[in-house]
């Protein structure tokens, strides 16, 4: 009979042992200290997020005011029990521009065109973050970096509205100025001049839309033409746009009309022209001394005139066909005048610059002239085919529309 026995070797699990080790500790590494990084990599992120909204909020301020805010904002956070120490210059003041999706850092307060900044960028660092296995592998450390963007946006859109569709494949510019500030221009001049709707948006020519492109959930912006540029967020709405209730049924019975005054020719007659369907032709012009008015529709031909000269709502219960000079708002206030219109389309071809806020929800409303547009419109459809620059007045649309400006990241 053949037996058998086992030869024990008393060093050979020791040494297997010793050999595994490494291995073993570089799989807790890779365990532990790989989830180690990972969570402080997303702390870090938080942090600068939370300077970069931080800091974007205090615009229009000066740099010295942003960066301050941004700095304190993300030392509020920590990443691994120590908290984020941004310094002031992994902080900069510029423009987000959101076709190309790149952030421009400012020279000054204020660029050439005359657009104000309106995004922050915030970049955080943890420096020699200590590893805890990772040491047996011979790194006692690793180095993190985040970047954040934030935009100075106007929330839930500010500006231009076609509610079921825009077209816009003229030479269109926005921009938005603050009234509270004082007038358009340089030093006044912002990047919320946004362009929205609850449905499809096309957008050709040579366009540079100064604010935000946002479309109705489940539809789409489209971009064609060889110059293009949108300087916000391009992306769907979170919520659909609710455009103001119109209504004319109470000034077709009470109304200013026969304060109107009228003059052709050099000669002056109270409202002849200014009852019902009002066309004016040739050097027609029509003068409105402030108060409510109410039409039945308006054609506007030749060189003929509109002119506001007090704060005055106007309602247009038709179509409207601008091919003159336009409505001459003498203040250059959009505040001091309001067109309402219920018609099925609006059509401005004029030249005169229009300072105002066009309310026409359920109407076409096309631009086709050259003329600059001050305050705001808001249309059931929007085709805008000439050279149109659009300043929406950001207090204005405030009111109507109840929507303030809000950061938000980018980035």
């Amino acid at each position: 009979m053949v037996g058998t026995t086992t030869e024990k070797r008393p060093g050979t699990a020791a040494i297997m042992v010793l050999v595994a080790l490494p291995i073993l500790l570089g799989m807790a590494a890779l365990a532990i200290d790989v989830g180690y990084i990972f969570t402080s990599t997303a702390e870090l992120q938080n942090a600068v997020d939370a300077g970069a909204l931080a800091g974007a909020s205090a615009l229009p301020a000066s740099d010295s005011e942003v960066k301050q805010r941004a700095m304190e904002s993300a030392a509020q956070n920590y990443v691994s029990g120590e908290s984020v120490a941004v310094p002031l210059e992994n902080i900069e003041v510029g423009y987000w521009e959101s076709v190309s999706r790149t952030f421009t850092a400012a020279s000054g307060s204020v660029d050439p065109s005359g657009a104000r900044p309106n995004a922050v960028r915030v970049v955080g660092r943890r420096q020699r973050l200590p590893l805890i296995f990772a040491t047996v592998l011979g790194r006692d450390f690793t180095n993190l970096e985040r970047e954040a963007i934030a935009l100075m946006d106007s929330g839930r859109c500010l500006g231009v509205w076609g509610l079921n569709g825009v077209v816009g494949l003229g030479d269109i510019v926005t921009d938005s100025y603050d009234s509270r500030v004082g007038v358009y221009g340089p030093g006044n001049i912002n990047r919320n001049g946004d362009v929205c709707s609850n449905k499809d948006i096309l957008l050709g020519g040579s366009f540079e839309i100064n604010g935000d492109a946002m479309c109705g959930p489940g539809h789409e912006i489209t971009v064609r033409g060889e110059r293009h540029v949108v300087w916000g967020v391009e992306g769907e709405l979170s919520e659909s746009l609710e455009a103001p209730v119109v209504s004319a049924s109470e000034v077709r019975i009470s109304n200013d009309n026969d304060t109107a005054g009228t003059n052709r020719d050099g000669l002056s007659d109270n409202g002849v022209l200014f009852d019902g369907d009002l066309g004016l032709v040739e050097d027609d012009n029509v003068t409105l001394w402030g108060g409510t008015y109410y039409l039945t529709s308006l054609t506007m031909v030749a060189s003929s005139t509109i002119t506001v000269q007090g704060s005055t709502v106007l309602y247009i219960d038709g179509n409207v066909n601008i091919a003159a000079l336009g409505i001459v708002n003498v203040s250059r206030q959009a505040a001091d005048l309001t067109v309402y219109c219920t018609g099925e389309s609006f059509v401005m071809a004029g030249h005169a610059d229009f300072y105002g806020m066009l309310i026409a929800p359920d109407t076409d409303v096309e631009l086709q002239g050259d003329c600059e547009f001050f305050g705001m419109i808001v249309a059931d459809t929007l085709d805008a085919s000439g050279s149109a620059l659009i300043h929406v007045d950001e207090v204005l649309a405030a009111s109507v529309v109840n929507r303030g400006r809000v950061p938000v990241l980018v980035k």
